[in-house]
């Protein structure tokens, strides 16, 4: 897609994004696909049981396989703080649209709280079920969904009040972290509402792997993002840098205090590659500030070199972020289904690095030409169901 200004055509320092009417952001939609495509691989490879992690849950140690495992996991790790952030920056824009066509502030969040529950009813059906084979499990989606519904009343206050409130809430989860720390570290059992809204367990009722009050705020600050996107400012890589440089800077600082509310804080005396391992489960400042700030200066990549993304080898990612719900959903049917065939034979003895990325590579051939066609359905029908999705 050619993008121009009443100048003439942009040069590549300048905007590579439009936020006019019936325009899509095409850099978010390709960091959106990067996040989808990381969010995949992990999934791929839990599905075989092959583990990737480099992120603390509940303050438990991490024991860190050999690099390729590790490195992969500080990749596959960007996905949920982009996931999150972008599905505010989407909601922003969906507003603006609606707005544009006339619609009453009731209509926008209205519309917002039907779409929550559409999400919230395919995470906890279809995902759930083939994620854990238990029914309900409060995971991504549905810790998103009530995001989302928190936002269709917070999105009535001017934009800077938002920004406070996610801040704030921010800090306040965090500081209620440092507050339960005992209780988490000595692996205390928990209530669905602290698990819900604070913690995370799997041994609550139903399992709970995403706190509402710990991921929401990412939402928020994405929705406050999307307000401002038409500023001319974050318009350039080069201020994208700065942000990336900047949030990079705040985790480093979080680092050598210990961090606040962290509960994989570095220990004196681990390998230094325990640097780079947080706490993801409750999230912590440090893990956000990482993640994000890594994905800013991707996301000044793909600003700057829009080409890429449009018609080059990347706009499979902008196809991916464009049907971005209905590649997470069919992710999980895909890969559930490549794993029950996967253990119906006995494969030869090869690292299981080797065999998640060739799962996730036979995935992502399938679910590719099925969000081409999707994509393509939505656009036929644009006024029908499929809008929720």
């Amino acid at each position: 897609m050619a993008l121009h200004s009443t100048a003439g055509v942009l040069t590549q320092t300048e905007v590579t994004m439009q936020v006019g009417a019936g325009s899509r952001i095409t850099a978010i939609d390709a960091l959106r696909g990067v996040a989808l495509a990381l969010m995949a691989l992990t999934h791929a490879a839990f599905f075989i049981g092959v583990g990737m992690q480099a992120e603390s849950y509940g303050g438990q140690r991490v024991y860190l396989q050999s690099p390729p495992y590790w490195i992969s996991g500080l990749l596959t790790t960007l996905a949920s703080p982009i996931f999150f952030c972008l599905a505010g920056v989407s909601l922003a824009l969906l507003e603006q649209s609606r707005v544009r066509k006339s619609a009453s502030p009731w209509a926008v969040s209205r519309f917002i709280l039907a779409r929550a529950g559409v999400i919230m009813a395919l995470d906890l059906t279809i995902c759930a079920w083939l994620w854990l084979g238990k029914m309900p499990y409060i995971h991504v989606l549905t810790a998103m969904g009530l995001g989302m519904i928190i936002l269709s009343g917070l999105r009535l206050l001017p934009t800077r009040a938002i920004l406070a409130v996610a801040i704030a809430t921010l800090l306040v989860h965090q500081g209620m972290i440092e507050v339960l720390r005992p209780q988490l570290e000595a692996g205390a059992p928990q209530s669905l509402a602290q698990a819900l809204f604070l913690t995370y367990s799997y041994e609550t009722h139903p399992p709970v792997g995403f706190p509402v009050l710990g991921w929401g705020p990412v939402m928020w600050l994405g929705f406050v993002l999307g307000r401002n996107l038409s500023q001319p400012m974050l318009r350039q890589p080069r201020t994208w840098i700065v942000i990336g440089g900047g949030l990079l800077l705040i985790w480093a600082a979080l680092r050598l205090i210990g961090g606040y509310g962290d509960l994989g804080a570095y220990r004196a005396g681990e390998p230094i590659q325990y640097v780079l391992v947080m706490s993801k489960a409750p999230p912590s400042l440090s893990y956000l500030a990482f993640k994000l700030g890594i994905a800013a200066l991707i996301f000044a990549a793909l600003v700057a070199f829009p080409t890429l993304i449009d018609a080059g080898l990347l706009r499979i990612l902008t196809l991916i972020g464009q049907t971005s719900l209905f590649f997470y959903v069919m992710h999980i049917v895909i890969y559930h289904a490549l794993a029950q065939c996967f253990f119906l034979f006995d494969p030869p003895e090869l690292p299981g690095i080797v065999y998640g990325y060739a799962v996730w590579a036979l995935g992502m051939m399938a679910l590719v030409p099925l969000c081409e066609r999707y994509r393509a359905l939505r656009k036929r029908y644009p006024e029908s169901v499929l809008r929720y999705l």
